[in-house]
C-alpha cells in the first residue's frame, strides 16, 4: 500500500515541504530509504525500524521503500524520522492514512520510540504555515517554539504510540497552548554599569553605540575595563519587539539548542575565541550552519583581542557589517543567513599592550608596533563608527565610593532614541537606524545636519581624509546623539547640531600609528 506524509527540508532559515511516500509490498524483508538522504539522516533507518518495533503494534516483515521528495533537494536532519514512521504506519494500515494529509511532522526518534527535539522547529512551523497545512506534530519540548506560529495547531507529543493513539481516534491529543510570560524578562548582562568607576567616554561611547546600532572599538592598555564594559553592554538593550525575537529565534533554533520559553526575548550577545575559525565565526560546515555573526543577529558581537583573529575571520566581517546578512557559496549550494549585528571589539594598542599608557611605558619596537596594528586593514576600520581609547582609572577614583548612573536609566534613553528613530523611518524600508545603508541618497534627509554642522563635516572630512562612507557615519553618529539629546527634552525634529557633530567626531579616535 502506497502512503504519504510530510515533513520539511531546512536550507539556511528557509525550509520546503518533503513528501514522504512509503510503500509496503511482497518481498525480502528490509527497509531501503531513497531521495537524497544524507548526515543525520543516513541512520534514520534503524531509529525508525527500532522505534516501530515500539509502537505497540504488530508490523510484518514486508519489503518496504521509503522515498523522500524531491528526490534533488539534499535532506540532513533527523527531524524527517517520524513523517518515515507514520508514512511506513499508514502503509501497515496501523493508522488510516486520511488524516494525514493536513498534518506536518516535525521530530526525531529515540530507539524506544520516543520524540526528540529536531533542530529548526520554528522555521518548520512557518513552512507549515505557508504551504496551508493545518496541524503540525512536534516533540514536546519543542512545542512552546513551535506554538509561536498562529492560525496553526501544534500537538505536542511524547512517543510514537501516542501519537498512533491520536491518528487511529483512541486517545486525542489537545492541541497545545503556549503559556506567555506576563512581563518582559530582566536584561541580560553581568553587572550593572553603576558597578563602572571612571570611563566616562567609554560609558558614552556605549550608550551611542546601543541607541544607533553603531559599531564600537575600545583600545587601551590591559586592565582597563574594555571587557568589564562589554559584558554590561547587552543590559541597555531593550527587550526584543515580536518580530525581532521571532527573528533572532529562527537563526538560533537551528542550533539545536532548547531555547528557553521557546522564544528568544532579549538581545543576544556572542563572544567567539580568537581561534575561531573562518566557518564558525561567519557560517559553514556539513551541512550548512549559521555561525557566531549570525547567532549574534539583532544583538552583538563582541571580539576581544581583535588583532588576534586570523585574517579571513576579520576579512569576512567587511560584508556582513555593510549588508547585514551572510552569502555562503559552497560547492553543495548557496544560503543566505541574516546577520544584522552591532560590532563590539576590543584591542590592546601594542604586542606588550602599554603604548600610551600614563606610568608605564611601552617594551615593543615601532616596526612591531605598526606590524600589529596593521592586522587590522583600513576597510575594517571605515566600517567602525566608534573608535574610543580607554585609559587605566586612578586609585583615587577607583577608591571613591561614588556610583555611577545605572544600566536601566541609561537603557530608557536608549529606548526612546530607537522610538524616535523608529518614528522617523516609518515610511521607508528601515525599521532602524542599523538597517540605514553607510551610503544612500536618504542618509541626508534622514540625519540632517545644520548648516554650521555641514561646514564642520567638510572640514573634519578634509583634514582627515574621511571617505564616503565615513562621513555618512559620522553624520548617523550624530545624529543618534542628537536623538539621545531629544529623550531628555530636547526637539527630536531639529537637525544635529555642530555640538552633535563634534561629539561624534571625539567618539572616533584611532589608536596611535593606525593612521
Amino acid at each position: 500500500m502506497l502512503t504519504r506524509t510530510y515533513a520539511a527540508c531546512i536550507a539556511g532559515v528557509e525550509a520546503t515541504v518533503v513528501t514522504v511516500e512509503a510503500d509496503v509490498g511482497l518481498g525480502l524483508p528490509g527497509l531501503t530509504i531513497v531521495g537524497r538522504a544524507s548526515g543525520a539522516l543516513v541512520e534514520a533507518r534503524e531509529r525508525v525500524r527500532s522505534a516501530l518495533g515500539h509502537c505497540g503494534h504488530k508490523i510484518h516483515p514486508r519489503k518496504q521503500v521509503v522515498n523522500l521528495a524531491p528526490a534533488d533537494e539534499r535532506k540532513d536532519s533527523p527531524g524527517i524520522d517520524l513523517a518515515v514512521a507514520c508514512a511506513l504506519l499508514a502503509s501497515h494500515e496501523v493508522v488510516p492514512w486520511q488524516g494525514l494529509g493536513s498534518l506536518m511532522l516535525w521530530a526525531e526518534l529515540a530507539l524506544d520510540g520516543t520524540l526528540r527535539t529536531a533542530a529548526g522547529t520554528l522555521v518548520v512551523a512557518d513552512c507549515a504555515r505557508r504551504c496551508g497545512f493545518t496541524a503540525l506534530a512536534v516533540a514536546r519540548e519543542s512545542a512552546d517554539e513551535a506554538a509561536l506560529i498562529p492560525g496553526l495547531t501544534v500537538y505536542a507529543v511524547g512517543s510514537l504510540p501516542e501519537l498512533v493513539a491520536h491518528l487511529r481516534g483512541e486517545k486525542p491529543l489537545q492541541p497545545h497552548v503556549r503559556s506567555e510570560p506576563e512581563e518582559a524578562p530582566p536584561a541580560p548582562g553581568e553587572g550593572d554599569m553603576a558597578d563602572i568607576r571612571g570611563l566616562a567616554m567609554a560609558r558614552r561611547a556605549l550608550e551611542v553605540m546601543v541607541a544607533g546600532g553603531h559599531n564600537l572599538l575600545l583600545h587601551g592598555p590591559p586592565g582597563a575595563g574594555k571587557t568589564m564594559l562589554a559584558r554590561r553592554a547587552i543590559g541597555l538593550f531593550p527587550p526584543l519587539e515580536r518580530e525581532a525575537a521571532l527573528e533572532v529565534t529562527r537563526v538560533h533554533g537551528l542550533t539545536g539548542r532548547p531555547i528557553p520559553g521557546g522564544l528568544v526575548r532579549t538581545a543576544p550577545l556572542r563572544s567567539p575565541h580568537h581561534t575561531v575559525s573562518s566557518a564558525g565565526l561567519l557560517g559553514g560546515g556539513v551541512p550548512l550552519r549559521p555561525g557566531e555573526v549570525s547567532l549574534a543577529h539583532r544583538g552583538v558581537l563582541f571580539l576581544d583581542e581583535l588583532p588576534e583573529f586570523s585574517r579571513g575571520c576579520l576579512e569576512g566581517l567587511r560584508e556582513p557589517l555593510e549588508d547585514k546578512v551572510v552569502h555562503l557559496v559552497r560547492a553543495r549550494g548557496a544560503l543566505r543567513f541574516p546577520a544584522n549585528f552591532q560590532l563590539m571589539a576590543a584591542m590592546n594598542p601594542c604586542p606588550c599592550g602599554y603604548l600610551g599608557h600614563p606610568e608605564r611605558s611601552c617594551v615593543d619596537p615601532a616596526t612591531a608596533v605598526q606590524r600589529y596594528q596593521q592586522r587590522l586593514s583600513g576597510p575594517l576600520l571605515d566600517r567602525i563608527d566608534l573608535v574610543v581609547p580607554v585609559q587605566p582609572t586612578s586609585a583615587e577614583e577607583l577608591v571613591r565610593r561614588r556610583s555611577g548612573e545605572r544600566s536601566a536609566e541609561i537603557r530608557e534613553r536608549v529606548a526612546q532614541a530607537r522610538s524616535l528613530q523608529r518614528r522617523r523611518l516609518a515610511g521607508t524600508s528601515w525599521r532602524s537606524n542599523a538597517d540605514v545603508p553607510a551610503i544612500d541618497g536618504l542618509i541626508e534627509t534622514l540625519c540632517a545636519l545644520t548648516p554650521g554642522a555641514e561646514r564642520l563635516l567638510l572640514t573634519l572630512a578634509k583634514a582627515r581624509t574621511l571617505s564616503p562612507r565615513a562621513m555618512h557615519r559620522l553624520r548617523r553618529v550624530a545624529r543618534t546623539i542628537a536623538d539621545l539629546a531629544a529623550a531628555t527634552g530636547q526637539d527630536p525634529d531639529a537637525p544635529a547640531t555642530e555640538v552633535h557633530l563634534a561629539e561624534a567626531a571625539h567618539l572616533r579616535r584611532l589608536p596611535e600609528m593606525c593612521g
